[in-house]
């Protein structure tokens, strides 16, 4: 065994050469004289220190008196750390294919948008397998395709046969080693490591077995050499000998089969991954786009951010189910669906994602797309039955310009079911209840009644809720509903009594001392720049607002009311009507808020015919 031969050779007695000198054996302790007792070695006595009488062993070619060597320059013939520092940093890359087994031509199962990558690193005598994707799109149900190589096997040795390696704990190691110590607990003691050892020489992949054109055995699979880069092809070339001549690729040769019929029924949710249309070729043989391994509906390029978004709630006979809030995102590009579930206060239900995002089985076969997504529409998401309620601007605005695809939101279309559904009095109904809501005569009303009013009408009739808003959606218009002075100032005070300021007499002060002619207005540049002298605790949105809503036509501001307005100590009730929060994103909302109004009358024109002849034209109800 080794252990026997390491031990036999520093008996007691023998030299030992180390770093180019010999050293004399002259004892050992009791724990080593016990254990080279157990492995059946005699220990020889300890020699005397300092004896003098003791004759060295000899040596051919040496004094048999000498303790010291000469040095020699060849040492070490081979240090164990020579490869890493000559061959740092050096790393040969091979590029192939994963082979079938048993299979020499024909039998690539690597798909075309994939290229595996082979890197072997001389330092150590490691490899590491890489996958790299070479079409943007790595999979249909993943929503950013990653930037990086997929690695599918870390830096490591690679045995060239798994077998030998297989459930070991350590490399190198010879049987189960046995340690046998005598005189302990009254007799022997035998110590057993219970570990299972790997073989004693286990063969691993070297650079004299990567050759372009044969297959390794990597992962359990074949993978077959066909282009590696320019260091290798020198490296080879230069340590072993070897020219490294390219091989094609495989899957190159293989012809192009007759597509298979299209599928007729639809597929299972749990499995929406479809086999390729041909078995001999990885590429796709039809106009449907292969991403990633699954077929995608459609694919639309430059879409890749638009989302449409569908407010939604659970079609259910338990009360608490249809009190949950949904949202159910449509990918365009790719027309896969996710569904998130809306934080509710003291639900009890945690919000999140409801459904990851991929593809979703239409009942009548194929998948979920656009002619299924609209307002009022009822879908069948991970065993849920869900009713959209609404939608967000973006999605009414893409759908109305992509009516096309989005028939339900088609103004035509709807527009000529309405006309055959609403007569002559329905529609003078209509315009009466909604002429009684604008007692001004201004001929708009919000868009919320009108919506309420039309769909109260064509509650018997084919249109969905996306109709009946697309048809209102054509006559609205958005007017502006900014904040008031008196709304600025009263936000304004707030926010000085929130931060204890007590300077607006001094303030008044000193735009009386700008106002040279006494007259009690300022130009509005000299009001702003005595409000940013004064450092009232506001932002500057919240001040530029209140200087421009208190300006009058001719560029002047009364600062007398100003100053009356932003004391809050006059101000008794000033908690009261907030025109809204006080955090800086409230504000910039309330600044560019505006009112949704509809021109009913232009609509109620639409529906009955030709609004330069319909005969509700002078009949003095607007």
């Amino acid at each position: 065994m080794r252990e026997v031969m390491v031990a036999s050779s520093r008996q007691v007695g023998e030299c030992v050469t180390l770093l180019g000198r010999r050293y004399l054996v002259t004892g050992c302790d009791s724990a080593t004289r016990t254990y080279l007792s157990s492995l059946g070695l005699a220990p020889t006595p300890d020699l005397l220190p300092y004896s003098t009488t003791f004759i060295l062993p000899t040596q051919a070619g040496t004094d048999t008196r000498a303790a010291k060597l000469p040095f020699s320059l060849e040492w070490p013939k081979k240090h164990p750390l020579a490869t890493f520092v000559q061959h740092s940093t050096q790393v040969l890359r091979f590029f192939g294919e994963w082979a079938a087994e048993g299979e020499d031509v024909g039998g690539v199962t690597t798909p075309v948008t994939d290229k595996v990558e082979l890197r072997y690193y001389l330092e150590d005598d490691t490899a590491e397998v890489r996958v790299h994707h070479l079409t943007p799109h790595q999979h249909a149900l993943t929503p950013t395709p990653p930037a990086v190589p997929t690695k599918l096997l870390k830096r490591a040795p690679i045995p060239k046969n798994l077998s030998e390696v297989a459930g070991a704990v350590s490399l190198g190691a010879i049987g189960r080693p046995t340690l046998n110590l005598l005189g302990l607990r009254g007799g022997r003691v035998h110590l057993k490591d219970r570990r299972p050892q790997a073989a004693s020489s286990p063969q691993f992949l070297g650079p004299e077995d990567l050759i372009l054109g044969q297959t390794v055995r990597v992962c359990g699979r074949l993978l077959r050499l066909c282009e590696c880069d320019a260091f290798t092809t020198r490296y080879y070339k230069q340590a072993l000998g070897v020219d490294q001549v390219p091989a094609e690729y495989q899957y190159l040769s293989r012809k192009i089969g007759t597509a298979p019929a299209p599928r007729k029924s639809p597929l299972d949710p749990r499995r929406l991954e479809e086999h390729p249309r041909d078995t001999l070729h990885p590429l796709p043989t039809t106009v449907t786009t292969l991403v990633g391994g699954y077929h995608a509906r459609d694919i639309r390029d430059g879409c890749e951010d638009k989302i449409l978004r569908f407010g939604a709630h659970l079609v259910s006979d338990d009360e608490r189910d249809r009190n949950r809030d949904f949202v159910v995102n449509f990918y365009i590009y790719d027309s896969t669906i996710s569904v998130f579930e809306l934080p509710k206060l003291n639900s009890g239900r945690r919000a999140g994602m409801f459904l990851g995002r991929g593809l979703v089985v239409a009942p009548e076969g194929g998948h979920v797309g656009v002619d299924h997504l609209y307002m009022g529409a009822t879908l069948s998401l991970n065993s849920h039955v869900f009713r959209l309620t609404h939608a967000d601007e973006f999605t009414l605005r893409y759908m109305e310009e992509h009516a096309d695809e989005f028939t339900q939101a088609s103004y035509n279309v709807a527009l000529d079911e309405a006309r055959r559904c609403l007569g002559h009095h329905d529609l003078t109904a209509i315009l009466h209840r909604l002429a009684e809501s604008d007692p001004s005569k201004t001929g708009f009303v919000s868009s919320f009644l009108v919506i309420s009013s039309l769909a109260k009408a064509l509650s018997g009739s084919k249109l969905s809720e996306q109709q009946v808003v697309s048809l209102v959606r054509r006559h609205r218009r958005l007017n502006a509903t900014p904040l008031t002075g008196q709304d600025l100032a009263h936000l304004t005070a707030l926010h000085l009594k929130r931060h204890n300021y007590y300077g607006v007499p001094e303030m008044a002060v000193g735009l009386r001392g700008r106002d040279v002619d006494s007259k009690g207005r300022l130009p509005a540049a000299s009001v702003r720049a005595a409000l940013q002298a004064a450092r009232l605790p506001v932002s500057s949105t919240l001040l530029d607002a209140l200087v421009n809503s208190v300006t009058q036509k001719d560029g002047l501001v009364d600062y007398e009311q100003l100053c009356r307005e932003l004391d809050w100590s006059l101000r008794p009730n000033l908690h009261d009507n907030l025109p809204c929060q006080l955090d800086e994103s409230s504000l910039e909302t309330a600044l560019r808020r505006a009112r949704d109004e509809t021109d009913y009358v232009t609509l109620i024109a639409d529906l009955e015919g030709s609004a330069a002849t319909h005969h509700f034209a002078g009949t003095g109800l607007v």
